[in-house]
């Protein structure tokens, strides 16, 4: 069973639970575990990200600093007083029983469908730890767009990480995890998008090894059980 990955046909499916959704994401930041970002103005509300390849020194980061929906996310050059770097990760909860029923259907007012949660149940993700990365500048807000896909027609290449409105679809939502049935990481955590195809061969975030670069939602890369080290990510204290 696959699920297509297009926003709008979520959006629909979502209706008036995208609002409920939103509350809740935002709700939940008080008691988020927060460590320090990118400024110094951001402190301990913001976390940095970065990956296993090329290393921590390079973080992610809003192009121009700008708030806006679509807008790129890439991988840069870490500085202590960027604010394009500085991102919030909301803490939500686990996919069971945030999103899913212990039966693995969706809640009431889930932005995951049935289909969705069963099948995050067969990869043994219904305990994973789900949140959204919000763009928080300056620690000054206001979190409504969180790290995204964007469909740029070409998903052989991954879908590109862009900013999108939190809580509307479930590529806004990531799930945490160093383990998939396939395989597991060593240091770090796979990002697998919400809105993956499935959840045993999900998309997951991935950088092509260097900074600055475009960093896209592309199918896990397993090698022998192993998680590939640009697609292996790491949240560290800061600022950076």
């Amino acid at each position: 069973m696959r699920i297509r990955f297009t926003r709008a046909g979520y959006a629909v499916a979502a209706g008036v639970a995208v609002t409920a959704m939103l509350g809740m994401g935002a709700s939940s930041a008080a008691g988020a575990t927060l460590g320090p970002a990118a400024t110094t103005a951001c402190g301990a509300a913001c976390s940095d990200a970065s990956f296993q390849v090329p290393g921590p020194t390079d973080i992610l980061a809003a192009h121009s600093d700008l708030n806006i929906t679509n807008n790129v996310v890439r991988l840069v050059q870490g500085s202590n007083a960027a604010a394009k770097e500085d991102f919030t990760r909301i803490d939500v909860g686990t996919v069971f029983p945030l999103y899913c029923t212990a039966t693995g259907q969706a809640q009431t007012g889930s932005i995951f469908t049935n289909n969705q949660c069963h099948l995050m149940f067969l990869a043994g993700l219904n305990l994973a730890t789900t949140f959204q990365y919000a763009f928080n500048p300056n620690n000054g807000g206001p979190e409504d767009q969180c790290l995204g896909a964007w469909d740029n027609g070409a998903p052989a290449s991954g879908w590109k990480v862009r900013l999108e409105p939190c809580g509307v679809a479930p590529d806004t939502v990531i799930i945490s995890s160093p383990k998939v049935p396939g395989g597991n990481t060593s240091t770090g955590v796979w990002w697998i998008n919400g809105a993956s195809d499935n959840y045993s061969n999900p998309l997951v975030a991935t950088n092509p090894g260097w900074a600055p670069s475009q960093v896209t939602w592309t199918t896990i890369d397993l090698n022998g059980k192993h998680a590939a080290d640009t697609q292996e990510v790491h949240t560290t204290a800061g600022p950076f």
